[in-house]
């Protein structure tokens, strides 16, 4: 199996009492990561397979069961005091597993449970849980993963040398991450589209990924909605990514009046299809009602609601989607207590990104094309916040200048996102 850099996250935390839940997008490799926990169970910690126990809720036998605390409750496993691992796949498609995945945890210590869920609604479905569970968040690859992923000796040699010090690195090494990046741009980091072989297997991927996604998370939310509709209101906010939400236009467009598009868009976040960028202020009540910004989870997504596969690098779309592919890699690689913003003045000053750090707060600014100078925006930034650095990611340039005391790096797109 391809290792996924959350994998090591979820081992460390084998030995917890905590259920486990992995939350994200379907077909992000959430059942994927349970084999790789349940291979590694019996090959180092020499679990017998009979202490290992999987039940899919998809299969209407196991949902069935787990539409029954008593059911459960008897199985045979439940009275053994040895250590048993409890795999339960699509952990969403049951309305009443929280109470029972509580009593097991409250009752039953011998046990471990680790689930997988599809939206995020259900995590909260039962306030019992609170307390007794560690959601970990499933995202598509990282653009780091992504190139681990392609088997390519000359690909990941160049990208060693980006970890190690990016100053070594070629014309020709930029060049070809560079190329690397485009691809990802294009299609996205979903593990099956970035295993597919050529253009034609990758778009058929997408498209039913979209399509399960409408079908399946949307009508389980609510099996009397139109799903055309929801697609419209989807493909109308993709058109807008990077830019500020605007429910009136929105509203209007999409023939949807605010109440049920409010709606909506609580339904694009829970399901992990739609994510929303809130601009930094220091005052907190104008941080909440200021609108945020508007991002896909994953760029292909965006190419196939467009039907529009004829991205090119250094444009307007590419810059777009660019901004997009930073603030997505900057929340699957973020630390814990770090937080992402964008900040705008009424002047109409701006920056792309902002990214709180401890008490550190680090702008970055993002550019589809070369970028030589300090862009004013950022420079309003520095003078008023005063950041010891400040990042300016572009096509190619890498180079470092002092602005008022601050070190502003200048770096390809792809750098080193997880680690600035």
């Amino acid at each position: 199996m391809l290792y996924r850099q959350i994998f090591a996250k979820i081992w460390e935390q084998i030995d917890s009492h905590d259920i486990l839940l992995l939350n994200g997008a379907r077909q992000t490799g959430k059942t994927t990561l349970l084999k790789m926990v349940q291979e590694k169970l019996l090959t180092e910690k020499n679990i017998s397979p009979e202490q290992i126990h999987w039940f899919d809720l998809e299969r209407i036998d196991d949902l069935n069961l787990w539409s029954n605390q008593s059911s459960v409750l008897s199985l045979s496993f439940m009275r053994d005091t040895r250590r048993h691992f409890l795999f339960i796949d699509e952990f969403q498609l049951s309305k009443t597993i929280g109470s029972t995945l509580k009593v097991i945890h409250d009752h039953y210590p011998h046990i471990k449970c680790l689930a997988t869920g599809s939206a995020s609604w259900y995590l909260s479905i039962d306030e019992s849980m609170a307390g007794r569970k560690m959601v970990i968040p499933v995202w598509p690859l990282t653009f780091s993963e992504y190139i681990d992923w392609q088997n390519d000796d000359v690909l990941s040699a160049f990208w060693q040398t980006v970890k190690t010090d990016i100053h070594n690195l070629s014309a020709a090494g930029v060049e070809t991450i560079n190329r690397a990046l485009f691809d990802f741009i294009t299609y996205g980091g979903y593990p099956a589209v970035v295993k597919a072989q050529n253009q034609e297997q990758k778009i058929n991927i997408v498209s039913e990924l979209l399509s399960s996604y409408l079908m399946r998370d949307v009508q389980l939310w609510n099996h009397s909605i139109d799903v055309l509709q929801i697609k419209k209101a989807l493909t109308l906010l993709a058109s807008q990514i990077g830019g500020l939400l605007d429910i009136q236009s929105l509203a209007v467009n999409s023939g949807l009046g605010r109440v049920a598009l409010m709606d909506r868009l609580d339904l694009f976040q829970n399901t992990f299809i739609l994510h929303f960028l809130r601009p930094h202020f220091t005052n907190k009540i104008k941080e909440l009602t200021k609108n945020p910004k508007v991002f896909l989870v994953d760029t292909g997504i965006y190419n196939n609601l467009m039907q529009d596969y004829s991205l090119l690098p250094q444009t307007p779309k590419f810059g777009q989607l660019a901004e997009n592919f930073v603030v997505i890699e900057l929340h699957k690689n973020a630390q814990v207590l770090d937080q992402i913003y964008f900040w705008r003045t009424k002047s109409g000053q701006e920056t792309n990104i902002i990214l709180r750090r401890g008490q550190k707060l680090i702008p970055i600014e993002v550019k589809s094309g070369v970028a030589e100078n300090i862009p004013g925006g950022l420079k309003s930034f520095i003078k008023k916040y005063a950041p010891e650095d400040a990042y300016i990611l572009n096509w190619n340039v890498v180079k470092d200048i002092e602005f008022n005391g601050c070190k502003t790096h200048f770096r390809p797109l792809w750098f080193k996102i997880g680690d600035l």
